[in-house]
């Protein structure tokens, strides 16, 4: 769903057509249809929040390995080279490369644990139904860009390609760092998939609501 629903006093509008409905249960599950054009409104996914939250704090907990150990040990006559996430942007740099580098290290690094910390903050916020007024709206608006940057998965691929490229030449060995990144990605995903924004801004409006009460 591109359009943001939007949601009112016990009502949410619809963005296509603007009709009003009920604001749904969060106990239901499933997807939500505007009854008057058909309109996906919301997807209900079981224990969302929790999810999330949990997947986002196992994702933080598995970046930090793979920062500090090496992501491929390459073995060439005897002679051993270790990679780790931050060798690329520093190679970059010294290459005389910094603007390739700086996005190397925004795209692999910086928006990846980024995006890892606003999904576990906003989850906490709505776990604890607890809502920080401008933190909260700030760090929902800066998720939907940072979807675009997080680019984490792109790494591991050119990892990949480097498997199959330098098999013939050296002797490639996978470290303790790429299979921590691979946790990573694979918890970014999950917690992507589990992350409903539109229940978050439901309890939102609900808690603002009853701060106004």
């Amino acid at each position: 769903m591109t359009e943001r629903v939007k949601f009112g006093r016990g009502l949410i509008a619809c963005p296509s057509c603007d009709a009003l409905h009920r604001r749904p249960d969060e106990s239901l599950t499933g997807d939500g249809h505007c009854v008057a054009c058909g309109h996906k409104l919301f997807t209900r996914i079981p224990n969302s929040i929790q999810r999330t939250l949990a997947l986002s704090l196992s994702g933080l907990v598995f970046f930090l390995p793979a920062n500090i150990f090496p992501l491929v040990t390459l073995s060439s006559y005897g002679v051993h080279n270790q990679n780790e996430l931050a060798s690329g942007p520093i190679e970059l740099l010294s290459s005389r490369m910094p603007a390739v580098s700086l996005l190397v290290f925004l795209t692999s690094i910086v928006f990846p644990i980024l995006l890892l910390l606003c999904l576990g903050y906003v989850s906490a916020c709505g776990q604890l139904d607890r809502f920080p007024d401008r933190s909260f709206t700030q760090v929902m608006r800066l998720l939907k860009k940072l979807y675009r940057w997080a680019m984490i998965d792109v790494y591991i691929l050119a990892c990949l390609v480097a498997f199959v490229k330098l098999a013939d030449l050296a002797k490639v060995d996978p470290g303790t760092g790429l299979y921590c990144l691979a946790g990573v990605l694979a918890c970014t995903v999950l917690a992507s998939l589990s992350y409903d924004p539109d229940l978050l801004w439901s309890r939102y409006v609900t808690a603002s609501e009853r701060r106004r009460a």
